[in-house]
């Protein structure tokens, strides 16, 4: 489909005259925002190049660094000094180039956070494609990804192994310590089994069950995720189960997790999911759903969740969800009210049973 270009008439002499000039601070932010794909593009290709690894703790010269880096030596330099200008690196006039603050979360090297991986993901090509399209989802209500890659985002990513290794390198480094941080607030009792539903190579899995020694759990997943990851060897309380969530999900388990799962997925594949667990699950058994939960007024919300919203429409289809549409969604599949059992900014983790 082809999304039309309109333009809005020239305002008339009269109504020009009662709007008041926008100030200029205004106008410049208003280009800032603009040419903000540029920036996306300068931060990805510097760490394509690999220089925020490069530079040394005491500064460094961008013309020893193109030698070492094998590029050009005047885009490195007019590109550091764009980056510079936006707060990312330190750069003299004499071409010399230190860390800053921000520049040293574009490391792969830090023991930190490290965002380098994000900025890749953001700029690589289907990703930028699908964005370029967001006017195909304003005007149809689609996802963008498979509109402009001609498959959806998963079998694209089975398909393209540069960008696949980017993406999971992406999914390990988004928020560290997040794993710990969801098994912290879980209860599993002595005995009990944990089934993580499209638990991925099962690192959520690890850290419940090292909270929890007398526990067991299954990640349950597609063959292709499962085979990349590390399996069940050396953990005899871990097993792995190969399925599709829109298929079936494994019976018996007493605590059912869907970690960063329903926001890929629009409503009805999402009560889908939800349902398919519900059948799977004894009256009374636990589900734990780990996902961001979006305030009811938009200035209320972190911006950044507001644009992961849009993320997941273009890649998906799917969307971020505030708290009374899980529990509309919840409900239609036969759970009971969510329980919030830990609120952060990049996700929260909600409790509900199956009734």
């Amino acid at each position: 489909m082809t999304v039309q270009t309109s333009f809005p008439e020239e305002p008339s002499v009269h109504e020009d005259a009662e709007v008041e000039a926008p100030a200029a601070d205004s106008i410049r932010r208003m280009q800032e925002l603009i040419r903000g794909m540029a920036v996306t593009q300068m931060i990805a290709a510097a760490c394509e190049v690999g220089l925020p690894d490069a530079v040394a703790g005491d500064g460094t010269s961008l013309t020893s660094l193109s030698e070492r880096l094998k590029v050009d030596a005047d885009v490195l330099t007019r590109l550091a000094r764009a980056l510079s200008s936006h707060g990312i690196f330190e750069v003299e006039a004499d071409g010399g180039i230190r860390h800053n603050e921000a520049s040293r979360l574009l490391r792969t090297t830090t023991a930190g956070p490290s965002l380098h991986w994000a900025a890749r993901f953001w700029a690589m090509p289907g990703i930028w494609r699908s964005w370029g399209a967001l006017g195909h989802c304003v005007v149809t209500g689609e996802e963008a990804f498979s509109h402009v890659n001609a498959q959806d985002f998963f079998s694209y990513m089975n398909g393209s192994p540069e960008e696949e290794a980017l993406y999971q390198r992406y999914m390990a480094s988004g928020y560290p310590g997040r794993y710990a941080a969801i098994a912290d607030v879980l209860t599993v009792a002595p005995g009990e089994r944990v089934i993580d539903v499209g638990g991925g190579t099962g690192s959520l899995a690890r850290a419940i069950l090292e909270r929890n020694p007398d526990a067991h759990a299954v990640v349950y997943d597609q063959a292709s995720v499962i085979s990349a990851g590390p399996g069940a060897s050396g953990n005899d309380r871990l097993s792995t189960q190969e399925g599709s969530f829109f298929d079936e999900v494994p019976p018996g388990g007493d605590v059912y997790v869907l970690s960063w799962i329903l926001h890929d997925w629009p409503d009805e594949k999402a009560e889908s999911i939800l349902r398919n667990c519900r059948k799977a699950m004894d009256a009374g058994a636990r589900l734990v759903v780990v996902d961001r939960v979006l305030q009811e007024a938009p200035q209320e919300c972190d911006p950044l969740d507001l644009v992961l919203d849009l993320q997941m429409l273009v890649l998906h289809g799917g969307r971020e969800r505030t708290l009374d549409d899980f529990e509309r969604l919840l409900k239609a599949a036969g759970f009971s009210a969510p329980q919030v059992l830990s609120a952060r900014p990049e996700f929260s983790v909600i409790q509900t049973r199956a009734v």
